[in-house]
């Protein structure tokens, strides 16, 4: 029997949750060197004026970014969202 981080290491792949992780993480970066007018940029940084329905809040594409970005290690980078 082979252990898959073996396979890994011999291979020099990564395993496939850290780059589902990197992904959108570098969509995000692309998203913020774009122009202040572009349509992605502005619906990042929109904030719906509407109130929620009670319960659980909704998991946002930002909430998601930023977990990743702090088990990625990379903290200082949470600011730029």
């Amino acid at each position: 029997m082979v252990r898959n981080e073996s396979i890994r290491e011999q291979t020099d792949q990564e395993k496939l949750e850290l780059s589902v992780q990197k992904r959108p993480l570098r969509w995000l970066g692309h998203v913020q060197r774009m122009s202040d007018d572009r349509i992605e940029k502005q619906v990042l940084h929109w904030v719906p004026e509407d109130r929620r329905k009670r319960g659980r809040p909704h998991v946002t594409w930002q909430h998601v970014a930023i977990k990743d970005l702090e088990k990625g290690g990379r903290p200082g980078k949470k600011q730029c969202l």
